[in-house]
C-alpha cells in the first residue's frame, strides 16, 4: 500500500490527551516516542495494576480488573517482555484465571455496574455481559497469550476451539453461544487470534471470516463510517485488486476524517477520542506495510 500522509499531528494528540494504553498503541504503531517517554509510561502502568495481575477497568485503580483492559494492554507490551517479565507474568497470570470451562473468557459480576456506567444500558450493553465467555473477549485474550508465547498450549487449544465452532453461517460470530445475530464489530478481533494461535489463512473459519469482514468494510465505506475502519489491519495481507482498493479507500476515510487537533470523533460527537484516535493512528501506519 502506498504510504499514507495524516493532515494533522496524531502522536502529539495522544501525548496530550491519551490515557497509557494510547500512548502503548503510537509506540507499537512506530510513531516517534522517545526511550524515556516509553520507559515512564511502562512505570505508570506497573503503578496501576492490581494485585492479581489485571489492569483495572477504565484504567482507574478504584475499579475492578478488566480482561478486555489487560488483553489489549498486554498485546502492545509483549514485545518488552524481557525488560519487563514481572509486569507481562502477572498480567498473564490474571487473564489465564479468566477462562472457563467452555474455552472462552469472561469478566468479573462485580465488574457489570462500572461496564454500566461507561456505556449504560441503551447502547445494546448485551455485547458486553459478565459472567459468560464473549467472543471478541476471547479473541483480545488469545491474542495476547500467543504474543507472549505463553506455553499451556492446552489453554490456547481450548480458546481457538471455543471460537472455531461458534461462528456463525454469515461468517461473522455473536457476542457469546446462543446469541443469534452476528456482531460484524467481533470478527476482527477473532480473526487476528485465530492467526496468532496458528490457524491457517486456508482454514474455512478464517476464508469465511474474512470474506464477511470485507463486505462489513465495504458497507461502512459506502457509509463514511471512519469508526468501522478500526478493523482494516484484521484482514491481513490483500490478496486481490478489490481487496487491496477496499482498504486503500478505507484509510483514505481515515485521512479525511481526522480533527484537526490530530485526532477522531465518535459518532454523534464532534469531540476527538483519544482511544479510537489511537486505534486509527496504529491502523493508518499499519496499514503502509500491507
Amino acid at each position: 500500500m502506498p504510504d499514507a500522509e495524516l493532515q494533522y499531528d496524531v502522536l502529539k494528540y495522544i501525548m496530550e490527551n491519551g490515557r497509557i494504553s494510547d500512548m502503548l498503541r503510537m509506540i507499537a504503531a512506530g510513531y516517534n516516542v522517545s526511550d524515556d517517554q516509553r520507559s515512564q509510561i511502562l512505570t505508570d502502568l506497573e503503578g496501576i495494576l492490581n494485585e492479581e495481575g489485571g489492569v483495572p477497568f477504565d484504567l482507574n485503580r478504584e475499579n475492578p480488573s478488566s480482561v478486555k483492559e489487560t488483553a489489549e494492554i498486554l498485546l502492545l507490551v509483549a514485545k518488552y517482555r524481557e525488560q519487563h517479565p514481572t509486569l507481562v507474568g502477572k498480567m498473564a497470570g490474571f487473564l489465564v484465571s479468566r477462562q472457563k470451562g467452555d474455552g472462552g473468557f469472561s469478566e468479573t459480576l462485580n465488574l457489570d455496574p462500572h461496564i454500566e456506567d461507561k456505556w449504560g444500558a441503551s447502547t445494546g450493553r448485551e455485547w458486553y455481559p459478565v459472567g459468560k465467555s464473549i467472543t471478541w473477549l476471547t479473541a483480545k485474550a488469545l491474542e495476547a497469550l500467543c504474543s507472549i508465547e505463553y506455553k499451556e498450549e492446552d489453554r490456547l487449544r481450548r480458546a481457538r476451539d471455543f471460537l472455531i465452532y461458534r461462528q456463525h453461517e454469515c461468517g461473522h460470530w455473536p457476542d457469546f453461544e446462543g446469541q443469534d445475530e452476528s456482531d460484524p464489530l467481533a470478527t476482527g478481533n477473532i480473526l487476528c487470534a485465530l492467526r496468532a494461535v496458528g490457524v491457517s489463512e486456508d482454514h474455512r473459519v478464517l476464508r469465511d471470516g474474512r470474506a464477511a469482514l470485507f463486505q462489513h468494510l465495504m458497507k461502512s465505506l459506502e457509509n463514511e463510517s471512519p469508526y468501522d475502519m478500526v478493523d482494516l489491519t484484521s484482514v491481513g495481507r490483500p490478496i486481490s485488486d478489490l481487496e487491496t482498493e477496499v482498504i486503500r479507500k478505507g484509510v483514505g476515510l481515515v485521512v479525511r476524517t481526522q480533527n484537526d487537533d490530530g485526532g477522531w470523533s465518535q459518532m454523534g460527537s464532534k469531540k476527538s477520542d483519544p482511544e479510537l484516535s489511537s486505534i486509527l493512528g496504529l491502523v493508518v501506519k499499519t496499514c503502509d506495510c500491507l
